[in-house]
């Protein structure tokens, strides 16, 4: 599999995942996020000229953050990914928020 294709494969995934809360359904999820991605297929036709090539991985960010708790020798690795360390500090500032809120709930 190229770079192209495995970075197609990954965004098609990672939409998916962030779908499925919005359709209830993993079916549902998958098939919304592949009628994405295959829609760049014809905005970027194969092959991918070397003038488009950069404008078509742009569409397909790494995500490189990965948020882990840690509670004494355990550790608690999050599935999602994140662009940038601030998106992932915040998202895990607003998940120990509500982990505390939940668990001082009466």
């Amino acid at each position: 599999m190229n770079e192209m294709a495995k970075r197609r494969e990954v965004r098609r995934c990672n939409l998916a995942r962030d779908f499925l809360p919005i359709f209830g359904n993993g079916e549902d999820a998958i098939l919304a996020a592949t009628i994405l991605v295959i829609a760049l297929d014809y905005r970027f036709p194969a092959p991918i000229s070397e003038k488009n090539r950069p404008h078509y991985l742009a569409v397909f960010p790494e995500r490189n953050w990965r948020v882990a708790f840690t509670d004494g020798s355990a550790d608690y690795k999050g599935w999602r990914r994140f662009l940038t360390k601030a998106e992932a500090v915040a998202y895990a500032t607003d998940f120990l928020a509500r982990l505390r809120g939940e668990i001082n709930r009466p």
